[in-house]
């Protein structure tokens, strides 16, 4: 509920969000205030990658030791927390896909909205991990909102409408619900170069409560070679007053040969071996 003398900041990135008490323009969209702040956004964070033969994992199972709700909002860390500089969501080409992506299941990010085409490379055999659509929340913990509060401000996700993910034409989505849902708060450390990125109030910076909710698919490995993955959906409306979320995105995954890297560092370790042999043996140091 709006109240005279507060303010609530909601905001849809690339979208367009009906203000209750005045607008400010906002990536393509507006924002709505009252208090406390609250930063709701409903950000179709797309982005996979797969192979022609790989295995989705059924949502209620483990990937790497992690449940698919744990891996949705360790994906929410990772993209939230890493400077704008080189943020995976705010990359154009694919180049920041690695940026702090080292861990055990390959993160892929997507947008805020629209349509994009990245190139990146993807270890063979990793599980991949993406949200096919998502919304977030972001609260300042001195504000007062609990979990049951947060929701209140991204109740459209259940909504959504023509999800759709392909691989090499292979249609991802087999199961009969990709959905993850946050039942507590996590912690993002978000950046003050994203906030500034974003356009968000000054206090949205440093350690904040956060939520999400969204489909989200697991890809058990990349086979070697160059993939299309195509993906895309709507969110009609995340809450009251929003207007529909559309995203489409092609992203273009190239997967090398395994052991190709392990190969030419053996390589050159054995190279360096028969140079040091030759500089240390008597009769070579002779010659």
């Amino acid at each position: 509920m709006v109240t005279q003398s507060g303010t609530h900041l909601a905001c849809e990135l690339g979208a367009r969000i009906k203000t209750f008490q005045r607008a400010n323009h906002f990536f393509g969209g507006k924002i709505m205030l009252r208090k406390p702040f609250n930063l709701a956004g409903a950000i179709a964070l797309f982005g996979a990658v797969g192979i022609a033969h790989a295995g989705v994992v059924d949502p209620t199972k483990s990937v790497a030791g992690s449940t698919q709700l744990e891996l949705a909002e360790q994906w929410v860390q990772w993209a939230f927390s890493t400077d704008a500089a080189s943020n995976p969501l705010l990359d154009t080409t694919g180049a920041s896909a690695h940026v702090n992506n080292n861990g055990p299941v390959f993160f892929v990010a997507g947008n805020t909205g629209g349509s994009s085409a990245r190139t990146f490379t993807v270890p063979a055999g990793k599980p991949i991990f993406f949200p096919v659509v998502n919304a977030f929340d972001l609260e300042v913990p001195t504000d007062g909102c609990d979990v049951q509060c947060a929701f209140n401000f991204i109740p459209g996700v259940g909504g959504a409408t023509g999800l759709y993910a392909r691989l090499d034409g292979q249609d991802l989505l087999t199961f009969p619900s990709y959905r993850q849902t946050s039942t507590a708060f996590f912690t993002v450390d978000f950046p003050a170069s994203l906030r500034d990125a974003f356009g968000f109030p000054p206090q949205y910076v440093g350690l904040l409560d956060a939520i999400t909710d969204g489909y989200w698919v697991a890809v058990e490995g990349l086979t070697p070679g160059p993939h299309t993955l195509e993906f895309g959906g709507t969110i009609p409306e995340l809450a009251p007053g929003y207007q529909p979320f559309t995203l489409a995105v092609t992203d273009t995954v190239n997967v090398p040969e395994p052991g190709t890297l392990g190969l030419l560092l053996l390589g050159a370790v054995a190279a360096c071996g028969r140079r040091r042999s030759a500089a240390t043996d008597p009769v070579s140091a002779r010659e």
